[in-house]
Formats: C-alpha cells, sequence, structure tokens
C-alpha cells in the first residue's frame, strides 16, 4: 500500500524563513529527526540529504516536499539561497568562474559615494576562500530572542547572511545562538530584546522590503531588488577603503560619514579585505557606516557622486505643466483621439500586471527613449510602483540594452 501523499500536519513556511529552518519545525511535530523526515517518511530512500539545506537542494526533495505539504516547488527553492539568484547572487557556483571579474562587476561597477572609478582596484584573488558577494566565511548563526521565545516560529534565511542587525518585525538585534542558549539554561528566562537604533533600522528595513517585494523605495527613486543589493554591496565597499587615498572630495566625505557614525575610520581596519573575508564586528561596523552614509546623502549633508547616487538623494521639485484644457465649445476629433489612446494605455497596464510578454513590451516600449541605465530603472521602477509585478520587468542587459552609460 502506497503511502498518503499528504502529511496531517505541515505549517506553512514563515516569511522568510530558511528550508532548514522549516523542516526542523516539521521534524519536531513527528518527533523525527530531519533526516528521517527527508528519506523514510519522504519517500525518497535513495536520498543523500544535503549537508546544507539551504544551499541548493535536489529538485527531486523539493517536489516531494511539495507533495506532501501543499507548498509550492518555487516557494520551497525561494526558502534557499539558490532561490535568491540571480538577485542577491549572480552565481552560486565556483566552477568556471571568474572571482576578479565577478567582483569587479558586482561591486566596483556600481559606485555610490564616490566618483566613478575612485575606488581604485584591489586584487580579490589573493583571497583563496572568497565566495563571491555576500558570502561569509563563516556563516552566522543567529536568532530573534523574540521569535525564538515561540516555538511554532522559524528563523530566517537572511540571518545567515552579514547582510542585517536585526529582526524587522520586532524591531530588535539579531543574537548569536551558542550566546543565547547557555543564557536561557542558567536565567530560566530568554534575554530581554535590544532595540536596533537608527539609522541601522531604516537600512534593515530596506533590506527586508527588498527581500518581500522586489524593490526598495529610496529618497531619490524605487530601485530594484538587484539594484539595492549591489547598491549596498557597493556602499560597504566604499567605507572600508582608506581615506588617504581618494581625492579631496572622497576623504572628506568618508571621514565626515565615520565621524558622524561615532566609530574608528575604516572600523579599524590597517589594509584592505574583501567585506565577506572580515569578522561580523567589523561587518556591523562597515553597516553602521553604510546606514549613516545613506542618512547623509537624503539629508544634503554629503554629496553621492556615484553612478547610483542619485538614488539616494530626494529629486528636487520640478513644477509641471498640466496641460491644456478641454474645449468648453464641445469636443474635437483630436480630443477623442486622446481619450481612444489613454483607454489603450490603460487597456495594456492592466494586461501587462498578469501577463510577462506585455510587461515586457511595455517597458521595452517606455525605455525606447532611454540613453542611460539610471534612466531606465526610473522607468522600470514607474512600472513597479502602477502593480505590475518586479519578475515581468527585465533588466537591461535582460532586453539587450547594452547601450546604456
Amino acid at each position: 500500500m502506497s503511502p498518503p501523499r499528504r502529511w496531517p500536519l505541515h505549517p506553512r513556511p514563515g516569511p522568510l524563513e530558511s528550508l532548514s529552518s522549516w523542516l526542523e519545525r516539521l521534524a519536531r511535530l513527528y518527533n523525527l529527526s530531519v533526516k528521517d523526515l527527508l528519506t523514510h517518511n519522504l519517500g525518497l530512500l535513495d536520498l543523500t540529504v544535503p549537508a546544507d539545506l539551504d544551499h541548493d537542494p535536489p529538485a527531486m526533495m523539493l517536489a516531494a516536499l511539495a507533495e506532501r505539504t501543499g507548498v509550492e516547488p518555487a516557494h520551497l527553492k525561494a526558502m534557499t539561497l539558490a532561490g535568491w539568484e540571480p538577485w542577491l547572487f549572480d552565481t552560486l557556483y565556483l566552477r568556471q568562474w571568474d572571482a576578479q571579474a565577478t567582483f569587479d562587476i558586482y561591486v566596483r561597477g556600481n559606485s555610490v559615494l564616490l566618483a566613478p572609478g575612485e575606488a581604485g582596484t584591489n586584487q580579490v584573488s589573493r583571497w583563496r576562500t572568497w565566495g563571491g558577494p555576500w558570502f561569509p566565511v563563516r556563516w552566522l548563526n543567529r536568532v530573534c530572542p523574540a521569535c525564538a521565545a515561540d516555538l511554532d516560529r522559524g528563523k530566517a534565511l537572511v540571518w545567515r547572511l552579514p547582510l542585517m542587525i536585526g529582526c524587522v518585525e520586532h524591531r530588535c538585534r539579531l543574537e548569536d545562538t551558542p550566546d543565547l542558549t547557555p543564557s536561557i539554561a542558567l536565567d530560566g528566562e530568554r534575554p530581554q530584546p535590544i532595540p536596533v537604533d537608527e539609522p541601522l533600522a531604516t537600512l534593515d528595513r530596506y533590506t527586508h522590503e527588498a527581500l518581500t517585494t522586489g524593490r526598495v523605495p529610496l529618497p531619490g527613486r524605487t530601485v530594484h531588488v538587484g539594484v539595492w543589493f549591489r547598491l549596498l554591496r557597493s556602499l560597504l565597499d566604499e567605507v572600508s577603503l582608506a581615506l588617504t587615498t581618494r581625492s579631496t572630495h572622497g576623504r572628506t566625505t568618508l571621514e565626515q560619514i565615520w565621524q558622524s557614525a561615532g566609530r574608528p575610520e575604516r572600523a579599524g581596519l590597517t589594509s584592505w579585505r574583501p567585506y565577506e573575508q572580515l569578522d561580523w564586528d567589523t561587518q556591523e561596523a562597515l553597516l553602521h557606516a553604510a546606514a549613516t552614509a545613506l542618512q547623509l546623502v537624503a539629508s544634503g549633508r554629503i554629496t553621492a557622486r556615484g553612478r547610483l547616487g542619485s538614488a539616494l538623494r530626494p529629486a528636487p521639485h520640478r513644477p509641471v505643466y498640466d496641460g491644456d484644457q478641454p474645449s468648453p465649445h464641445g469636443p474635437f476629433p483630436h480630443h477623442n483621439a486622446w481619450q481612444e489612446a489613454m483607454a489603450e494605455v490603460e487597456a495594456a497596464i492592466t494586461l501587462a500586471r498578469t501577463d510577462r510578454d506585455t510587461a515586457r513590451q511595455l517597458l521595452a516600449l517606455l525605455t525606447l527613449g532611454c540613453r542611460t541605465l539610471d534612466r531606465f530603472e526610473k522607468e522600470r521602477a514607474y512600472l513597479f510602483g502602477i502593480g505590475i509585478p518586479a519578475d515581468f520587468l527585465p533588466s537591461a542587459r535582460e532586453l539587450g540594452r547594452v547601450d546604456l552609460a
């Protein structure tokens, strides 16, 4: 007799929960280990359970889990690092990749505070354990104290990465699990959550919004999730650079950021290293500097001269002509034509919200006259804002717009 296709108990995954966390909660319901849950009880006796379930688990495992729980395979993949490719990671695999080219494109190709090219060059290839942007040498093991108090709450995948300081829902700092567990055992109660102060709270909200909605409403414009993570990674690189090798403007800007953050310049670094190679305390200090930089640019206290800098500062007010009023003497042919054209545009927008091909055509038409990548992203952000899904709107490269500066 074949086993039932649906498990009797199968709670839904939490927002941004990692696959490993969800599987641990599932296994706990049946008093099983995760390994037993994924072999005997999943009908995959020959399955080799991956050492890291959050990396890129086998497709057959995700398909079988979907059958047993009713959670779509696409949702399950989004709970793994593979599901964040290419928005967060360019690639998960180190075979046949050029580390220096990846760094130069992902990090140095997207200047924020400094003028394009001012960051200079650094040889990332000398760091043999560098796995690419956002891949730490040691994975973090952090939890939200407020979430951990509820056994039905899971752990977010992003908490494993050096991306966020706290839990956005509870507005408190994430705590290392090895530090939290002994405290509970000795005191019998969980420590009080520590609030995340500004400007770090705003930085965390931006990253959380990127992961949950696919876009980030920055002061200058709304940017795509892929743009946000590259902007943030470039900003972290810029604040880690030696001040003495920058231009006068760049040096003054970086000095003001570190003074405002109240931390030692470069977080105490004496020689440059990729962000991912640093310990968590240094990474946290750089995140603090990046958050401070965002705050200073938005308030106009420093100027961001990089390619993506315009996204951080509010656009100046520009009066817009209201247009000609309709003639009081009745409709004219050109008036009817205008109404018909507007009706067609509205119909195209409505269709684009549910049809990927229409959304692509609409973006291509809207950006036909764009000459810069900055302008292209503004038009793309406009389509986001009127309800067209982010994954329906291709990037400039996917549209073949290699001509954009």
